[in-house]
Formats: structure tokens, sequence, C-alpha cells
């Protein structure tokens, strides 16, 4: 990609966004370095990004978090990407699997199908009738009630994906670096550790972390996510995901994931009793094997802008550009973000897709 090739770039946060932008720009010829605190030792799938149940999830996310506005054009594409990235990478499986989503309506609970299904045929998502077979695992209970099935929605194991991706990066020539950045100006990169970087461009994706690194990150709203963790339950391949009133549950070889939490204005990952023993009912109501099985519960902060979608693009700091706020989006949208930050860097068009993901476009709105 032009432009890239003599370019040096440092990447601030090691999560869904900045694995996936530093390694785009490592494969179109930058001299790249991945700087997170959290890289150090065996730490490369911590984070909310490691934390998640990897949902690459574009009609369900429209239509229970239709406070971003996205579109289901937009995030249906950055869906899309992940399969040619998923056969660039050599390192090793990250647990692509596209068998599609199910909402189910669970007996005594709010019925939805209805309304879902409503929503799906608005928004142009397909559908098609559930795959009972596919559900072996699921309770009779769970399936006893009205459902809807979508193909569109897909699921990565996030700590395989984030091993994949690092190790893509150094084999692409980029750099790890287990630090932090503290600031950026001049051409160089202050490190955590005391050391410097030179850069001719940094990359924030390290969320609500990374505010004193450009103005426009200050306003990010910090949402922390609770989720129980059933490793030794392997729910089997062409499983599709299961959705309804009070959680999900997805999974594949790296066992069963039971969430989630959306908790605006909290950044402590402290484990509430409460929500886990809620989770942890939940998925005994879905999958009767978790019951007697000892889940292990994880919280992870994530970021969001005021409308919620993402800030992609040029920040008013010099020679600074931002991936962050990705809300419950930073693993579906990560290829795409990639894609728009590799363009802007290049100074090519970035797309139809990076007009309602302009960091400006609050100040825009403010003048």
């Amino acid at each position: 990609m032009s432009g890239l090739s003599n370019a040096r770039v440092i990447v601030a946060g090691a999560g869904a966004f900045g694995s996936t932008v530093a390694l785009r720009l490592a494969q179109a010829g930058a001299s790249v370095v991945l700087a997170d605190p959290r890289l150090e030792g065996s730490g490369a799938g911590c984070g909310a990004s490691g934390v998640a149940a990897g949902m690459l999830a574009p009609a369900f996310e429209v239509l229970l978090d239709p406070e971003t506005g996205l579109s289901f054009d937009l995030l249906r594409d950055g869906r899309d990407l992940w399969s040619g990235l998923a056969d660039r990478l050599r390192g090793g499986p990250i647990g692509l699997s596209r068998a599609g989503a199910v909402w189910l309506d669970l007996p005594g609970l709010e019925p939805r199908a209805e309304a879902i299904a409503a929503g799906m045929d608005s928004i142009g998502a397909r559908r098609a009738p559930p795959p009972l077979a596919a559900l072996r695992l699921v309770s009779a209970e769970a399936i006893s009630g009205a459902a809807v099935f979508t193909p569109e929605d897909w699921r990565l194991g996030p700590r395989a994906a984030l091993t994949v991706l690092h190790s893509a990066l150094i084999e692409a020539g980029g750099q790890i670096a287990g630090q932090g950045v503290i600031t950026f100006e001049g051409g160089q990169a202050r490190l955590s550790g005391g050391g410097t970087v030179a850069a001719d461009h940094l990359v924030v994706a390290a969320g609500a972390e990374g505010a004193g690194l450009a103005p426009e990150l200050a306003d990010l709203v910090p949402i922390k996510g609770q989720i129980l963790k059933y490793p030794d339950l392997i729910i089997p391949p062409g499983t599709p995901a299961l959705r309804c009133v009070g959680g999900y549950a997805v999974g594949g070889a790296d066992g069963l994931c039971v969430g989630a939490t959306m908790e605006a204005g909290r950044r402590d990952l402290e484990i509430d009793a409460a929500v886990a023993g809620r989770l942890r009912a939940l998925a005994e109501r879905l999958y009767p094997e978790a019951a007697g099985m000892t889940p292990v519960a994880q919280a992870g902060v994530r970021a969001a802008s005021r409308d919620g979608r993402p800030m992609i693009g040029p920040s008013a700091a010099p020679g600074v550009w931002l991936a962050a706020g990705a809300r419950r989006n930073g693993w579906l949208l990560g290829p795409l973000v990639a894609e728009i930050i590799a363009s802007y860097l290049a100074g090519r068009d970035p797309g139809p897709h990076a007009t309602p993901l302009e960091p400006g476009r609050f100040a825009a709105a403010e003048s």
C-alpha cells in the first residue's frame, strides 16, 4: 500500500483493534511497534478483548444494542473481513465459527421472538428455521418455545485470536513492547519503562486508558462487563450462539462463555457474586451439563463514546490516530478498523464506512 513502506508507527493497546491494526500496517510494509503493558510475560489475552466472548454478530448487535446507530451493512462488512484475515493467519486457528445465532424465548420470560424476526427482516438480515439438530446439548426446555435463527452472526476464540495475531505481527517484521505509551510528541513516543520509540504516527487503541494521548478520548465512558467461562464444557462445532432475555451463551473448543453485563461508568474488575450467580443460573438453564461445573468469572472494561460508535481516524493531536471506543464491537470491527487506519496513513480514501466513525464528529456537532 502506497505511503506505508517507510512509515514508522507505534500502536498503543494490544486488544482487538490494536492487534489487527498493527498487523495490517506491518503487512503493508510499515515499521510497527505494538505497545501494551499487559503484553509483558504471558498477558497476551489480558484486557477486555481477552475477556470477551468473541462475538462477530452484526445482526444481533443492531437489534439488541441500537444506541450506536451502526448500520447492519457496516457491521456485516466488518464481519466478512474476518474470512480473508483468518485464511492469511498461519500461526494457528482462531476458532472462527460461522454457525450463526438463535434467539430463544425461554418459558416464563418476556417473549421477543416475533419482534426479533421482524427486526431481522427490517435490516435485511437472513434468517431460517432454527437448526435443532445443532442444539443437541441445549436443554429441552430452552428450545421448547419460539425461536429465531440467523446465519449472519459468527464467533471466534478471543485468546487464540490475540495469540495468533501477535505471532503474525512478529512474522511480518513488527515488534511487541510490554510497556505503555506515556507521551507522543516530536516524533518520539515515551514508554512507561523509560525508553523512547521514534515514530511518525501513533495509533491509540487503548480505550479509556489512552485518554492522555488524545483530547478526544477524554469523553470515553468506561463500561464494565462480567462474564462466566466454562473451559471444560466444550461446545461441538456447528452449534449456534444462544441469545435470550437475560444474556447469551456461546462457545467452541475453548469452552462455554455466558454473559454479559454492561455497567456504564465502572472501571473496576471486581466480580459481583450476584451477577455471577445470575449468569450461572442462565448457563445451567441453557446447558444442563454446566450444573456441577465450576466456572471462571472474569471482568473487563470496555470504552464507549457518547454516541456509542467507535472513534476511528485522525485526532486533533499532531501525528495521532484513533482506533478506540469499541463498546461491544471490538472483535467484530477489528479488521475493518485496520483497513480504515491503513488507508488514512497511506493517504488513500478510507472508504464509505469511515464517515460515521470519524473522531471529529463531536467537535463538528458542537461548533
